[in-house]
């Protein structure tokens, strides 16, 4: 047996605490259905669980969310991060994509929501255009007081400081060549003591600039003024002193009526953000809340108008769009006045008068009205009368839902209290799904008629 040799080691084997086997985890993401979000609907109902598997089955992806977000599918592999977890006793990296922050076309609004079509905005703004109207911009000057005081306040105070500057500046030009075709500007009679000017100490134009501004607003500093050497100086001093007054009272009445406008006091007005229906008093109603945040000076002579603007085909087959129709409204036990002390509740009765009569809880899903809410009153204080308005589509109405009380008494107070954190909170009641007019055509019938 020869000593010297050794049998050779047998090989070594790696560690335990080697790097793990990578075990790539793909997610299965859900896109979008399609078909749901574009208003399909299948009326078959032995197939639908069968077609929304296989929808589901093709809309399952074994991308990762970064690939879903990301424009180019191979990029997002460079966007992964490992993380070492422990899956039944051994180590194992799981390769997770990172965050995309970036917005997916998946989430675009056009594809979740549809545009809704309104003619008047929820803050009281008319979404009108108008298109093709011959000689607008001659008609929008020809009532320029109207259309500075509808202008935004940059081109208003725009306009306040381009009236004087340039009043000012043109007047004191004439000014200035009445000197000069008097002569008072000649090198000779400039400073001879002699010469009578028709302006006294006007030697340059910026002295005749400053003359112009001392005309115009009866500043009269005692330094400049007007001889009886020149007529014409004498008659356009009168024509100045009578402008700059009337430039002054038509610039400073535009920013009053711009500030006092009684459309700021309707900034102070609510209206519900939702509509609801329900029953009151056995009838379904049509219900909306109207509040004023103003504590001291109040409205008065409120009225409220609602209306409903509807497309309509008469029967010779022509088609009203749009069609505005009438909708009475009670406050109460009242007409359309009411005084806002607190918050009220404006109620429209869906009778056989109503255009809702036959308006039930599935057509309104697929219905298209606008409800158009108008208020007027007096302001208390000013004596103006404001106006408010807002309007409620037909996926802005609540069937089956009714507004929480927010009126109570505080005892400790000694004074009524009103809480507008719940002006705009509603809770569900038990309403019927049909129409009124079903409702009562089966309330005639299964109801004994009491005499």
């Amino acid at each position: 047996m020869d000593l010297g040799r050794t049998s050779p080691s047998p090989p070594k084997l790696p560690p335990s605490s080697t790097t793990p086997p990578v075990q790539s985890v793909s997610h299965r993401v859900k896109r979008p259905n399609a078909l749901l979000l574009s208003g399909y609907k299948d009326d078959d109902d032995d197939r639908i669980g069968h077609r929304a598997d296989q929808r589901d089955a093709l809309l399952l992806s074994p991308l990762s969310d970064e690939a879903l977000l990301s424009v180019d599918p191979d990029g997002a592999a460079a966007n992964i991060e490992e993380h070492p977890v422990q899956a039944n006793g051994q180590p194992v990296v799981i390769q997770v994509a990172k965050h995309n922050t970036r917005k997916s076309h998946l989430t675009s609004p056009s594809i979740y929501r549809k545009a809704k079509r309104r003619a008047l905005c929820k803050n009281g703004e008319c979404n009108i255009v108008l298109a093709n109207v011959s000689k607008l911009r001659r008609r929008y000057l020809q009532d320029l007081f109207t259309t500075l005081v509808d202008a935004r306040w940059r081109w208003t105070l725009c306009v306040f400081l381009m009236s004087f500057l340039l009043s000012w500046l043109s007047f004191g030009i004439i000014w200035y060549l009445i000197a000069f075709t008097h002569g008072d500007l000649s090198p000779e009679n400039i400073d001879n003591p002699l010469w009578s000017p028709c302006v006294i100490n006007m030697k340059t134009f910026m002295a005749s600039f400053l003359f112009s501004v001392e005309t115009q607003h009866t500043t009269g500093f005692g330094y400049r003024m007007v001889t009886e050497e020149c007529h014409e100086a004498i008659v356009f001093f009168c024509f100045q002193s009578i402008a700059g007054l009337m430039i002054q009272a038509f610039m400073v009445g535009i920013v009053f009526t711009k500030m006092s406008r009684p459309k700021q006091r309707s900034q102070t007005i609510m209206f519900s953000k939702n509509a609801v229906i329900c029953r009151r008093d056995g009838q379904l109603c049509f219900m909306f809340r109207i509040g004023d945040m103003r504590e001291k000076s109040h409205l008065i002579g409120t009225t409220i108008q609602t209306r409903l603007i509807r497309s309509r085909v008469t029967p010779e087959g022509e088609t009203l769009s749009p069609h505005v129709t009438y909708l009475k409204i009670n406050i109460d036990d009242h007409d359309e006045s009411v005084f806002l002390m607190w918050p009220t509740i404006a109620i429209h009765v869906i009778d056989q008068d109503s255009p809702l009569y036959g308006l039930s809880a599935a057509d309104l899903l697929n219905e298209k009205f606008e409800v158009i809410v108008i208020l007027e009153g007096t302001t208390e204080s000013t004596g103006q009368t404001t106006q408010a308005r807002t309007s409620y589509l037909a996926s802005e109405v609540l069937w089956g839902h009714r507004f929480r009380p927010l009126v109570k008494y505080c005892k400790t107070k000694m004074m009524y209290e009103v809480d507008y954190s719940q002006f705009h909170d509603v809770c569900n009641v038990d309403t019927p799904l049909c129409s009124a007019k079903d409702l009562e055509t089966y309330l005639k019938i299964n109801e004994p008629q009491i005499k």
